[in-house]
């Protein structure tokens, strides 16, 4: 009886000694890999080849208490990847058999599979995984020592698993740096071109055929806002035929995809009814291009051409993509309004060098009237016109006008004025007749919203008088040498408004030191800083205080005053004026 005890501690000495090289021989062999499959799959074959046991999972947690199925024997492999939810910690060896009531969350899970077992994988105090057996074979039950081993086997373990773990963290959070870092060079890049060209077309298809290579897409649409809203403007992997842009085109759809200012994947997105055509069409992403916060253009792709779904960071990456798109494409707009502009402006200064030549250069110098016209022209091309002719030896003729409206048209109503009256103005004609037929001359010649304010009159050199016709325009004051004035008022009907309309004229005679001075509304509604017009009475008091100076001085006065009263705030009109003085 003493030998056969001696035996069985010797037996039991020697299986715990070959137990104990087990352990340490698979301790080596765990903690030589970093892969965490190859240190899972090891742990698990280990017991089951050693103990016949028919099948055994392994799950590794998370830290939201969730257990992914890792790797499975015996098991179908469909398994891999099922998660599962474990609310009690598991602290040590369990049987399913000896699981309380509250923990009957997932003993279903392990039921269902015939695991037996269930083994907490330790490490720093904290579950990173849970081993299953099933029985093993001949239905017998573990003993005391080979729960023993299996829980030396998970404790030598965790450390392995742990460290694999981190490992595939690492490499995980390694992939997704390579990942971003290529994105950071694919957006430079692509940046680099889209920065090298000022051309709307070219930067949309660099954008679209970025976003096919990188992201292997199907379909791509590019759809920008312009003044009448929303527009499809260009499209890639699909005919160009009207049926299939056709549901691209609604104006409710591009209403809807205008308001667009989240990026979202379609399938998860509540969509509205004028959005509905996205699914139907199997287009899967939106993303809003935008500058500063605004939708500017909007970006919808297809699915991948290897069916993948898209990713969160693919999203973004789209995102910041489109958002370099837009403020290239919004830079090529605001290059091409420059250059149309520029174009503007030489073709106005070109036209305002060519109304500035048809205003005389000079104006006929006697020794019984002195004249002096002057013209500022504004930032625009102007409708001002102001004119004087030697008819004969003893008559001048003098005009001054002002077209409605600005620019181009004005300036080619004034000279269309030029030509008339210089074709008609003869010495001691019919002053009124020829207004009457300039007047008729420009309302065939032009629409209702044109007219002309016109003042015409002719100086006898002999007589010394002035016969004037005023065609509706600012009259002209007299200011005769002892400082009384008066306005030549009369004429008629503005130029243009209405066809056979009568002018009456008066002819005035002048006196020595007499004194008239023309102007169109351009003096008197100048505009200070503050939004105030200059006015007929700022007007009179430079009259009454200067009105015995030549008739330089005189116009260099009202300009001098004119400017201290704007003080360089931009001007909308022409200021011209025109004044006569008789010397005897």
């Amino acid at each position: 009886m003493k030998e056969f005890r001696q035996n069985a501690i010797e037996r039991e000495k020697d299986q715990r000694l070959v137990e104990l090289q087990s352990l340490f021989e698979m301790g080596q062999v765990l903690n030589s890999s970093l892969n965490l499959n190859s240190v899972l799959n090891n742990l698990l074959l280990t017991p089951m080849g050693r103990m016949m046991i028919s099948r055994g999972l392994v799950l590794v947690g998370n830290d939201t208490n969730a257990f992914e199925v890792a790797v499975v024997k015996g098991l179908p492999r469909s398994l891999i990847g099922k998660k599962i939810f474990i609310d009690h910690e598991l602290s040590e060896a369990k049987s399913l058999r000896d699981l309380d009531e509250h923990e009957n969350i997932y003993l279903t899970f392990f039921q269902d599979l015939d695991i037996e077992i269930l083994l907490p994988i330790i490490s720093d105090n904290k579950t990173v995984g849970v081993m299953g057996l099933g029985r093993k074979l001949g239905q017998v039950d573990y003993t005391h020592a080979e729960i023993d081993y299996l829980n030396s086997l998970t404790t030598i373990a965790s450390s392995a698993i742990q460290n694999a773990i981190m490992y595939q963290r690492m490499e995980l959070v390694n992939r997704q740096l390579d990942k971003k870092i290529q994105e950071l060079n694919t957006l430079f890049e692509i940046g680099k071109e889209l920065n090298a060209t000022l051309q709307k077309e070219r930067i949309v298809n660099l954008l679209i055929y970025a976003i096919m290579g990188e992201l292997v897409t199907s379909r791509c649409f590019v759809f920008l806002k312009e003044q009448s809203g929303m527009n499809l403007y260009a499209a890639r992997g699909l005919h160009t035929n009207e049926p299939q842009l056709q549901p691209f085109m609604g104006r409710g759809f591009l209403k809807s995809l205008a308001k667009v200012d989240q990026p979202f994947l379609v399938e998860e997105a509540e969509l509205s009814r004028n959005l509905q055509i996205l699914p139907k069409e199997n287009l899967k992403v939106v993303v809003p291009m935008q500058i500063q916060e605004k939708t500017k253009g909007v970006l919808v792709i297809g699915e991948r051409i290897t069916k993948q779904a898209y990713k969160t960071d693919e999203i973004d990456f789209l995102t910041t993509l489109c958002n370099l798109a837009m403020i290239s494409i919004e830079n090529a707009r605001l290059f091409e309004e420059t250059l149309e502009k520029q174009r503007i402006e030489e073709e106005l200064n070109f036209a305002r060098d060519i109304q500035q030549r048809l205003l005389p250069r000079e104006c006929p110098k006697t020794e019984k009237i002195e004249i002096q016209g002057l013209n500022i022209p504004s930032r625009q091309v102007g409708g001002d016109y102001f004119d004087c002719i030697q008819l004969d030896e003893n008559h001048i003729a003098v005009a001054i006008a002002d077209v409605s409206g600005k620019g181009v048209p004005a300036s080619l109503l004034m000279s269309s004025l030029q030509a008339g009256m210089r074709n008609l103005v003869t010495a001691n004609g019919d002053i009124p007749s020829m207004v009457g037929k300039i007047n008729n001359f420009i309302h065939a010649n032009t629409s209702f919203d044109k007219f002309i304010t016109f003042f015409y009159a002719e100086i006898d050199l002999v007589e010394n008088t002035i016969s004037y016709v005023n065609a509706g325009h600012n009259p002209p004051y007299l200011i005769h040498a002892d400082g009384s004035w008066r306005l030549l008022e009369a004429g008629g009907l503005i130029l243009g408004m209405m066809p056979d309309m009568p002018y009456e004229n008066e002819t005035v005679p002048m006196k020595k030191n007499d004194l008239i001075l023309m102007y169109t509304d351009g003096v008197t509604e100048a505009k200070s800083t503050s939004d105030e017009d200059y006015d007929e009475e700022r007007l009179e008091k430079i009259l009454k205080k200067s009105y015995v100076s030549s008739v330089n001085e005189l116009i260099d006065e009202i300009v001098a005053d004119l400017r201290a009263f704007t003080k360089g705030a931009p001007q909308s009109d022409d200021i011209t004026m025109m004044a006569v003085r008789f010397l005897q």
